[in-house]
């Protein structure tokens, strides 16, 4: 076992003092749950239509709940007549991008990301593509987002579908315009360490309502009436009630929660500067009226990647919980003989990158700590 291996399995169970990440359970989320369980209807009621509601109005778009996020990747894919041929998605990322491209049947084709952004662009997609691509799938990665106004018109003079992944990027706005809100269809995830979390849990963004009612039969079995009226394939995708009225009641403090995560960040940036052999990951400042990150999580990169290991060994040791936000998915079968562009900027940074702990509810006088302990490894192994 290697020694990222034995930092990421250690104090497995959440004995961190300061853990990577932590849900905001509140009151409010506790009744709304407790409230549909004394309804007895678990599935298939208001809840999920509400929040579906409530999505909508805040992106703009048709919105269909679907159990993960990966779901939801998979029901644009299958929703836009993705099942054969390649679809480029970045190569730095959570794997769940490539696991659902190769579910509908198709390939993915790897791309880099921009050293600006850690997200791709048009160049990356560009130097991507060969004949048989038929989509790609943007990531908004730790929140930034990916720049779709020039992906969509990319893709458009390409005659090929665009699916972003906007996971980790609920609330990013970009000039007033919410991530997830251009594409074809995007997907956004609920895991606890997600800006509003269900548990697990995903919405499809979608770009007009014929699609939205694709993606609704793919989710439902194929489902397309009451009873027994099915037609064309299908599977069971749906939410639940119980994680349809938890995700509802969490909408109603959304801002709250950006903008906490976005205090967290910003002490964290006004310390890790100071600090020798470490700096923030590269990202394009949004600030201003209609700007908003998500800051699903912070990233620092590291001067030597030789020195991660160790720095995170020295922080779990002081009782402070770490990630790495992501390993190349290439890295790892059947992904590392798939079709892809040159990687230089993801095999030069995703070695180097550290994930410190960020949630809405982290205290300054943590964030102090994180960075003291951070400064003092680095210290250690410089």
């Amino acid at each position: 076992m290697t020694l990222s291996a034995k930092v990421s399995l250690q104090n497995s169970d959440s004995a961190y003092r300061i853990p990577l990440s932590r849900p905001r359970i509140e009151e409010v989320d506790r009744k709304a749950v407790d409230q549909v369980l004394r309804s007895l209807r678990l599935s298939g009621g208001s809840e999920t239509r509400e929040l579906e509601n409530v999505a909508s109005t805040t992106l703009g778009v048709p919105v269909v709940s679907c159990s993960s996020g990966t779901a939801g990747l998979i029901l644009a894919l299958r929703a836009l007549g993705i099942e054969s041929g390649e679809v480029i998605t970045p190569a730095l990322g959570f794997i769940a991008s490539a696991h659902a491209i190769r579910a509908v049947g198709a390939q993915p084709r790897f791309c880099d990301v921009s050293n600006e952004s850690l997200c791709c662009g048009v160049d990356e997609l560009e130097a991507a593509w060969s004949p048989h691509v038929k989509a790609v799938m943007p990531v908004d990665l730790l929140g930034v987002p990916a720049p779709m106004v020039e992906i969509m018109e990319w893709a458009k003079s390409k005659g090929v579908a665009v699916i972003e992944d906007a996971c980790e990027a609920l609330g990013t706005q970009v000039d007033g315009t919410a991530c997830g809100s251009l594409a074809d269809a995007a997907s956004f995830g609920f895991y606890p360490n997600k800006i509003l979390t269900m548990g697990e849990g995903g919405l499809v963004a979608c770009r007009d309502r014929a699609l939205a009612e694709r993606v609704r039969r793919f989710a439902n079995q194929g489902r397309v009436g009451p009873g027994f009226a099915f037609s064309g394939e299908g599977y069971n995708f749906r939410l639940t009630e119980i994680q349809a009225a938890l995700g509802r009641s969490q909408w109603s403090g959304l801002q709250q929660r950006l903008e906490d995560r976005e205090k967290c960040a910003r002490q964290y940036l006004d310390r890790i500067r100071s600090v020798p052999g470490v700096r923030p990951a590269p990202a394009p400042e949004l600030t201003g009226n209609g700007q908003m990150r998500s800051w699903f999580a912070f990233v620092v990169i590291l001067d030597q990647a030789s020195w991660r290991d160790a720095v995170r060994q020295r922080l779990s040791e002081a009782g402070i919980e770490t990630g790495i936000y992501f390993p190349p998915i290439t890295d790892y079968s059947p992904y590392d003989e798939s079709d892809r562009a040159d990687l230089s900027v993801t095999l030069d940074f995703s070695p180097r990158m550290l994930t410190l702990p960020l949630f809405p509810d982290l205290k300054e006088e943590e964030i102090e700590e994180v960075v003291s302990e951070l400064g003092l490894a680095l210290d250690f192994v410089r």
